[in-house]
């Protein structure tokens, strides 16, 4: 995603914390998850794809949750 600009900035952060593996790793891509609403297209979720594996954001009932793709 170097095309983009694209930077993430990691601070400290307990290491059940999803991303914490990956620090250090190039984000290869982030594919977005779609479903719900009345035509399917709202978006519930994003996966981040990193070299040595991805971590997955969704949204139940208005929280965010991440856990290890």
């Amino acid at each position: 995603m170097d095309e983009l600009g694209s930077r993430v900035d990691v601070v400290s952060a307990p290491d059940d914390v999803p991303f914490v593996r990956h620090i250090g790793e190039r984000l290869v891509r982030a594919v977005e998850r779609f479903g719900g609403g009345v035509d399917g297209t709202e978006r519930v979720g994003v996966e981040f794809v990193f070299d040595s594996g991805s971590v997955v954001a969704e949204s139940w009932a208005g929280d965010l949750r991440l856990t290890n793709g």
